[in-house]
């Protein structure tokens, strides 16, 4: 079986970008897709985040910053072209953990073989999701599920503006509750300060490539677009949902 990559993006369009993460999930019949895309400058919510807990909203509506909500889960965070996004959807995987099981503690581990691979060393999972190094976040990651469908799509900060960042969002969140969370999900600094080298967008690509497709025993990958039928589905998606404000807004 071959591993489908798709480099896709179309940055300066965010709500396009999340919308064809649910298209995909939903058209894909078997196998798995791997996602690497990026944003121009944008929060993005999660799907229960509350806008007023999380969200300089002043700040960036001054600043054009666009604002998008996602469908899975986890908290709001800040895309610009130095932070790489990636979305992997397997159908129906042959595995003995199912559920949130596969998600994080399966497929997980392609982000983290990917991370580690760039920087020869190891890191750190807290909150479940948050992967770090030396003591800061470095990615954030969600999962959902759908029917047979599992999509786990995440962050990798590699030269983000992590200025326009802090004042974008509120770190902490207003409710964020701190006997269940460690508050390293909220220090987060870029792989390649970390590293004090620079990673490149070919360089994302590749370790997530190869890492997916060792992970899940894949023979090839190859490099595609996505169809007429899941494109058309992800602007019907981006029109009828992501671009619209009651979507967006649906908590304050």
């Amino acid at each position: 079986m071959k591993l489908r990559v798709l480099l896709s993006e179309w940055p300066d369009n965010p709500y396009l970008n999340v919308a064809l993460d649910e298209a995909l999930l939903l058209k894909q019949k078997d196998g798995a897709i791997l996602r690497i895309w990026r944003n121009d400058k944008t929060v993005v919510l999660g799907i229960l985040s509350a806008i007023k807990n999380e969200v300089n909203l002043d700040f960036i509506e001054k600043e054009k910053i666009k604002l998008v909500r996602r469908i899975s889960g986890g908290g709001t965070v800040f895309h610009d072209l130095g932070n790489i996004n990636y979305t992997i959807i397997v159908v129906r995987p042959d595995d003995e953990l199912t559920g949130i099981d596969y998600l994080y503690d399966k497929l997980l581990r392609g982000t983290i073989n990917s991370i580690e691979s760039l920087i020869n060393d190891k890191i750190e999972v807290y909150n479940k999701t948050d992967l770090t190094f030396k003591g800061y976040k470095i990615s954030g990651n969600a999962g959902y599920i759908h029917e047979e469908r599992y999509m786990l799509h995440g962050t990798l900060l590699i030269s983000s503006n992590l200025e326009l960042m802090y004042k974008a969002l509120i770190i902490p969140p207003k409710n964020y509750k701190k006997n269940n969370v460690n508050m390293i999900k909220y220090r987060v600094n870029n792989l390649s300060n970390l590293i004090n080298k620079k990673i490149t967008y070919q360089n994302v690509i590749e370790a997530l490539t190869q890492n997916f497709l060792d992970l899940l025993g894949y023979e090839s990958y190859y490099f595609d677009v996505p169809t007429n039928e899941e494109l058309e589905l992800a602007v019907k998606l981006t029109n009828e949902k992501y671009s619209r404000r009651e979507f967006i807004y649906r908590r304050l």
